[in-house]
């Protein structure tokens, strides 16, 4: 089968998005001998251009980087992505076009309505069924009602989702709709080394992800037990504001700021923490959730759209209030003082990704799905 997936954000911009789209083609060219090409935007960061075409899997994938190249939030850019892949797209002989969060929404649809393309439109997320944690500004009002034509509005011949809170919504506006949640290479997390006893967070730093409130509440943790520590990997618009706070509550040698970290030192931030820390307002179905978990590192997380389904509370994780860092720090205190509980958590969510989240299952639900539709 010959396939294209469209997606907006790639490397050196980070979340699950990319890495979706990466492992599923993958798995897809491995177990059931499909052609993928992935069309997404040539990006520029702090002064580096990322412009290079890369071939995947032998071959079997390709990756496309299409012009202008311009920084990730650059509007021209955002713009341009909507079309350039149209080219290419018509003119290919795919058998199925599957687009990939918002932006890819309109060459997806397009190609649907001009090639009579069978089209699958993947939701990894949205604020559209959730209040909480929502910017209210002007323009981010604008930006969800762009957001709800293109989920909501599109005519697609299949919806994914990566998680359940949304299914209700999707059928309301499509036909068809299915739950697909997203995989991880558990091998890959698979490593031996020491754990200390450091807290991790491991994502964007972004308001939605709420890592103030996870700093406001390992100080509170912090009174009780000086000799934890708060690791933040990652980076975003946030960060900035995260180290005044660091540093207003006097945290400066116990909370380290990594930023952005190669993909092959991931594994090991996990597998190396005492426990990861997940306060998210809301969430898709979060890959990092899943990593920690093949990592067999214990997860405290939100009650929250996108994760409260995936985790059976002291079963495998420990669901927190979301905004409440008093909560939050309620949960770290108990899994520093209980490490014999936590670390069934971790074993039993290991135990959990082995046996439903790997991403040759994922590719065959997934495939099933193609061959239905093309």
């Amino acid at each position: 089968m010959k396939l294209a997936m469209i997606i907006d954000d790639w490397w050196p911009e980070t979340g699950g998005g990319p890495v979706h789209v990466r492992e599923l083609s993958s798995a897809l060219a491995t177990y059931h001998d499909c052609t993928i090409d992935i069309y997404t935007r040539a990006l520029k960061k702090d002064g580096k251009h990322y412009t290079a075409n890369k071939e995947l899997e032998s071959g079997k994938v390709q990756l496309y980087r299409l012009g202008p190249c311009t920084e990730y939030w650059n509007g021209f850019g955002r713009i341009a992505s909507m079309v350039t892949p149209l080219p290419n797209l018509l003119s290919n002989n795919y058998d199925l076009i599957h687009g990939h969060t918002f932006l890819p929404a309109v060459p997806t649809r397009l190609t649907g309505a001009l090639a009579g393309t069978p089209t699958v439109f993947t939701i990894h997320g949205t604020a559209l069924t959730t209040g909480v944690g929502r910017d209210e500004s002007m323009l981010a009002g604008v930006k969800r009602l762009i957001e709800k034509q293109f989920v909501l509005g599109f005519d697609y011949d299949s919806v994914i989702s990566v998680n359940n809170e949304h299914v209700d919504l999707l059928e309301n506006h499509h036909p068809s709709v299915h739950t697909i949640p997203n995989g991880v290479d558990y091998e890959k997390f698979s490593i031996d080394t020491k754990r200390t006893d450091d807290i991790l967070y491991l994502g964007r730093l972004t308001a939605r992800k709420q890592v103030s409130d996870l700093i406001e509440a390992f100080s509170i943790v912090r009174e009780e037990h000086p000799d934890a520590n708060l690791r933040i990997v990652g980076e975003g618009p946030k960060r900035g504001d995260l180290e005044d706070q660091t540093t207003s509550l006097g945290l400066e040698e116990s909370v380290s700021f990594e930023g952005r970290v190669p993909d092959e030192a991931v594994p090991k931030h996990y597998a190396s923490a005492k426990m990861f820390a997940l306060p998210s307002a809301w969430e898709g179905h979060p890959l990092t959730l899943l990593e920690a978990w093949a990592a067999s590192t214990p997860v405290i997380a939100s009650e929250v759209e996108g994760i409260e389904e995936f985790i059976d509370h002291r079963e495998n994780g420990y669901l927190v209030s979301p905004g409440s860092p008093d909560d939050l720090a309620e949960a770290i205190r108990y899994a520093l003082e209980n490490p014999s509980q936590t670390r069934d958590w971790g074993q039993s969510a290991r135990k959990l990704v082995e046996q439903e989240y790997s991403w040759e299952g994922v590719a065959d639900r997934t495939f099933n799905l193609y061959q239905e539709l093309v």
